[in-house]
């Protein structure tokens, strides 16, 4: 069975990725992981003497949770067409690209499926710089969706 690992930020484009992958995966009835990648806040003092520790703990907590709905919601067209899906959200001070290869190598997965641009706003003017360094990092497959 194919294993195929969508990446996912929440973006407007990355509903392409959902749909594309969708499609790939019904046709190939492959197993599906949906994975999300979020930086963790940690204190500084540099940054700002507002925040106590425990504040950082609320907002990593509060972005966990948003990162958790937002795989779970990418996920449901999945389920309801009764295909094998699980969610993977990675929090860490790990870039995007770097942590997808790392799941996509440890899960074996035969294929990645990334958006060519995402939140971070066109740093690339024709392809984003997560699916740019996923696609040459060589972890799988990688399918750019445009």
């Amino acid at each position: 069975m194919q294993r195929i690992l969508i990446a996912t930020d929440g973006s407007d484009h990355a509903e392409k990725v959902i749909d594309k992958g969708l499609v790939l995966a019904e046709a190939l009835n492959a197993e599906v992981a949906i994975i999300t990648v979020v930086g963790e806040y940690v204190f500084s003092p540099r940054v700002s003497m507002q925040f106590t520790n425990d504040n950082w703990k609320q907002i990593n907590q509060h972005l966990k949770e948003e990162a958790e709905e937002l795989v779970a919601k990418a996920a449901k067209p999945f389920k309801e067409k009764g295909l094998s899906v699980e969610t993977k959200v990675v929090i860490g001070h790990q870039a995007p690209a770097d942590a997808i290869c790392e799941v996509a190598s440890e899960g074996n997965y035969d294929l990645v499926i990334v958006g060519s641009r995402g939140l971070r706003g066109v740093k690339e003017m024709f392809l984003g710089s997560v699916s740019n360094k996923v696609a040459h990092l060589g972890c799988t497959s990688v399918m750019i969706v445009k």
